[in-house]
């Protein structure tokens, strides 16, 4: 599809082009969620998804939204910590939709008007089968949402915690991103990456992204001295 059907598509954000399940290194402990998600394919589900900040809520919710999209179903992607100006009454025609996917959910524990927008829209989407993916940093039981119904709703889906890599396994994700740039990081580059660098995984990707931009630009293999001169450690 274009660029123009993917607008018309996707509504709410723009997709990170590489979030997809593809590039997704799936921890054993995750398996059950990743395959969960993938099975709202088929439509009508309530899924809640929680986990720390850097474990991949983010890239889970996008990747799931560029699978509908590929199949050709219009969608509704919303970081709501991002949401800006964007009025509650973006959700009063989500049953028109295939999947919608909240990012960061706890961001609307103080707006009563976004609770009860997410509340109806959520029984609505449950009643027209259409499939809802949230996201948050807590358990449902535990959303700061002063809404109680909506909370109670929310525990009625499948919930799983996404659990954070350790760092063996952001060894592995390090050198299969970048694998995926072209890039080539030994265990002692990945080694000094994390010794050196905030171990989120955010600020893991964009470490890589300085030196895969350094790399092209210089025309160098990514090596330690090469880390050292650009990222002043």
């Amino acid at each position: 599809m274009s660029s123009d059907s993917l607008t018309q598509l996707v509504l709410g954000m723009r997709l990170s082009d590489d979030a997809t399940f593809s590039n997704f290194l799936i921890a054993p402990e995750n398996q059950q969620l990743v395959s969960a998600l993938q099975s709202a394919l088929t439509g009508g589900q309530l899924i809640y998804l929680w986990g720390a900040r850097g474990s991949g809520r983010s890239h889970l919710l996008q990747a799931i939204c560029h699978a509908y999209y590929e199949a050709g179903a219009p969608v509704l992607s919303l970081p709501l910590a991002e949401k800006g100006g964007l009025a509650p009454e973006i959700l009063q025609q989500t049953s028109s939709l295939s999947l919608v996917c909240l990012d960061d959910i706890s961001q609307i524990g103080s707006d009563e008007k976004w609770q009860e927008a997410v509340f109806h829209s959520v029984n609505e989407m449950t009643e027209s089968g259409v499939s809802l993916v949230v996201s948050a940093d807590c358990a449902p039981r535990d959303l700061p949402l002063s809404l109680k119904d909506l909370r109670s709703r929310l525990q009625r889906g499948l919930t799983f915690q996404l659990h954070a890599a350790n760092d063996a396994f952001k060894q592995q994700i390090l050198q299969r991103r970048a694998q995926l740039r072209g890039i080539e990081l030994s265990d002692q580059v990945c080694d000094f990456i994390l010794l050196r660098s905030n171990r989120s995984m955010p600020a893991l990707m964009s470490v890589l992204q300085k030196l895969d931009d350094a790399s092209l630009q210089r025309q160098r293999r990514v090596t330690v001295p090469l880390i050292k001169e650009i990222m002043n450690w």
